[in-house]
C-alpha cells in the first residue's frame, strides 16, 4: 500500500493537502492502491472529506485507528434525539444554530455545540458544576458516536482526554500537565493495545508507532507531505520506502540565480540530521533537484510534477479585466504588492477590478491589506472573497481576466497550473523554481524581478488592454496546460519508478 503522510484534512486545506488529494486520485485512476495516512485527531474529519471528494475508504487517521472505529457508518445524530440526553428530566432550549441549552429545573446544567456546517446535529456536549464551570466536554465524531471525553480542572485548564471506540470502551488517554506555566499534553497512553497498555511522551512518539504498525502488516511505501511530520516519519522501520515530497523551496534566497547552500530553518535537521533516514527527495522541479544534488548528498532526488491540470471546458464569456489572486494570504506570498500593483493598473484602466481567493494567515494580514485597499481607494473595486470551494474557484478562474502571483517562492505555483488551465494569463515575480517552467514570457504571461511593482502593472496592461492581445495569451495559457495532463504527470511516476524501484507498490 501506498501512503501519503499528513496531519491533516483540514476544513480549509493548503496546496500541500490538495497535492496529495489530486495525487490519490491519480494513482487510483490508474489502479494503484494509495490512502492517505493522517495524525490529527479530527471529529468532523467525514465533513471535510465530503468537502474533497474522499471517503473513509481514502484515509486512515491514527486516533480512528487506535480507537478501532476505521469502518464504522456515518448517522446523523440531532441534539433533540440523542439518547445522550434524558427528555423526561431535562429540557433542551436552543439559543441559535450553533447552539443549545440542557436546563433542569429551569438552571443549565450543560451546553450542546451544533457541529459545523450541519443543521441540529450534535458536535460536542459541555457539562457544567454547580458553580457554572466546565468540568467535561463530550465531543462527538460526525459518523454519530460519542468520540472523545476532555475533563477540566477547577481552574478551567485540560486535565485527561479519553478517547472510546463505537462501544464506549477508553481505547485512548492524553494526560495533560502544567510545566514552567505552559499546558502541555505530557503522555499519550494506549490502553489495552493487543492487550497491553502502552505509554508514549510525545504525540510524534504514537505516530511513528502508528505508521511502523500499519507498515507490519502489509508492504507500505510513506510519502510524507508535511515537513512537521519529518521525525516521526524517519523513525519508522521496515517500509519498503520512504520519501520526503518538498512542496516549498528549501531555499533561503529565492531571488539568487545560483544555487544556495542556505536552507530555511524549518529544513535544517531534513538536511542533515535526517536526510539518510529516508530513501530520498521529490521536488516538483528538475532545477530544485539539481541545486540540491550540487550542495547535499541524498540518497535520491527525484523530480516530479506537484499537481497536474484536469480537463475542463473552455469558458465560453470571459471579463479580461476582473484580475485575481488565489491563495493564502501570508506574509510570504506578498499580497500587499497585489494591492500596490493592481492601484498602478487600475490608474490607468479605471475598468479593472481585483478579487482575492484565499485565508488569511495570520487573520491580521486581511486587515492591513483591507487597510492599504481604502489608502488607494480602491474599496469599490477589490474584493476579498475568502476560502472557496473547489467549484466556487473554477467559476471564478473561468470568468477572470489575469492571475497575479507576487510570492517570494514557489517550488510549484499550483494556483498558476489552474490559472492556465482555465486559459487565464499570469504575471507573476520571477523566483525559484517552477514558475520559470510554467510561465513563458510574452507568450502565456510575464516574469517580472521581484518587487518591481511599475513592471508587473504594466505587464498586466500590455495583456488586457487589447482583446486580441488577450486572446493570444489565453490560447498560449491553455495549451502550456496540456503539458501537465493527468496522464503527462503520471508518465513522470512510471519513468521514475524505473530507477527507484520502491517510489510506489503497484
Amino acid at each position: 500500500m501506498n501512503y501519503f503522510v499528513n496531519e491533516n484534512i483540514f476544513t480549509l486545506n493548503s496546496g500541500t493537502e490538495f497535492s496529495a488529494i489530486k495525487r490519490l486520485k491519480m494513482f487510483k485512476n490508474h489502479r494503484v492502491e494509495a490512502k492517505i495516512l493522517t495524525r490529527n485527531y479530527n471529529p468532523q474529519l467525514s465533513g471535510d472529506l465530503k468537502r474533497v471528494g474522499l471517503t473513509h475508504d481514502d484515509v486512515i487517521n491514527m486516533y480512528d485507528y487506535f480507537q478501532d472505529v476505521i469502518n464504522v457508518p456515518g448517522r446523523d445524530v440531532d441534539v433533540r434525539y440523542t439518547n445522550k440526553i434524558n427528555k423526561r428530566k431535562y429540557h433542551i432550549e436552543g439559543i441559535d444554530a450553533n447552539e443549545s441549552l440542557i436546563k433542569h429545573a429551569g438552571k443549565t446544567i450543560a451546553k450542546v455545540m451544533i457541529a459545523p456546517a450541519t443543521v441540529g446535529l450534535v458536535g460536542s456536549m459541555e457539562y457544567n458544576d454547580s458553580m457554572n464551570h466546565v468540568v467535561a466536554k463530550d465531543i462527538w465524531d460526525r459518523r454519530g458516536f460519542l468520540s472523545s471525553t476532555q475533563y477540566f480542572h477547577p481552574d478551567g485548564t485540560q486535565g485527561p482526554q479519553i478517547f472510546f471506540d463505537i462501544n464506549g470502551t477508553p481505547k485512548l488517554e492524553i494526560i495533560h500537565m502544567n510545566i514552567q506555566g505552559i499546558l502541555n499534553p505530557t503522555m499519550y497512553k494506549l490502553l489495552n493495545y493487543k492487550g497491553k497498555n502502552r505509554r508514549f511522551n510525545r504525540e510524534e512518539e504514537l505516530f511513528t508507532f502508528f505508521m511502523n504498525e500499519i507498515a507490519s502488516q502489509e508492504a507500505s511505501v510513506f510519502i510524507n507531505d508535511r515537513p512537521s511530520l519529518i521525525p516521526a516519519v524517519a523513525g519508522v522501520e521496515g517500509a519498503v520506502g520512504k520519501w520526503q515530497f518538498l512542496h516549498n523551496s528549501h531555499s533561503k534566497n529565492n531571488q539568487q540565480a545560483g544555487a544556495s547552500r542556505l536552507v530555511v530553518d524549518y529544513l535544517n535537521d531534513l538536511f542533515t540530521v535526517y536526510k539518510d533516514n529516508f530513501d530520498g527527495l521529490i521536488v516538483a522541479t528538475k532545477q530544485q533537484k539539481d541545486e540540491i544534488t550540487k550542495f547535499y548528498d541524498f540518497k535520491q532526488v527525484i523530480a516530479l510534477t506537484d499537481t497536474f491540470a484536469k480537463k475542463v471546458k473552455k469558458s465560453a464569456s470571459r471579463n479580461k479585466n476582473k484580475i485575481i489572486y488565489v491563495g493564502r494570504l501570508s506574509s510570504e506570498k506578498k499580497p500587499a504588492d497585489v494591492v500596490e500593483i493592481f492601484a498602478n493598473v487600475y490608474r490607468r484602466l479605471p475598468e479593472t477590478s481585483l478579487d482575492f481567493y484565499g485565508y488569511s494567515s495570520p487573520s491580521e494580514i486581511q486587515k492591513d491589506l483591507e487597510k492599504l485597499v481604502e489608502t488607494n481607494n480602491l474599496k469599490n473595486v477589490v474584493n476579498f472573497k475568502g476560502y472557496q470551494s473547489e467549484e466556487a474557484l473554477e467559476i471564478a478562474l473561468n470568468n477572470a481576466g489575469l492571475l497575479l502571483n507576487t510570492s517570494e517562492g514557489e517550488a510549484f505555483g499550483m494556483n498558476v497550473l489552474e490559472a492556465l488551465n482555465h486559459g487565464v494569463p499570469v504575471v507573476a515575480y520571477k523566483v525559484k523554481y517552477g514558475l520559470t517552467e510554467q510561465i513563458e514570457n510574452g507568450e502565456n504571461g510575464y516574469l517580472v524581478p521581484y518587487g518591481a511593482i511599475q513592471t508587473a502593472a504594466d505587464s498586466i496592461a500590455e495583456i488586457i488592454q487589447s482583446k486580441a492581445n488577450w486572446d493570444k495569451f489565453s490560447r498560449s495559457a491553455y495549451e502550456k496546460a496540456k503539458e501537465y495532463s493527468e496522464e503527462a504527470v503520471w508518465g513522470q511516476w512510471l519513468n521514475e519508478k524505473i530507477i527507484a524501484d520502491n517510489l510506489f507498490i503497484r
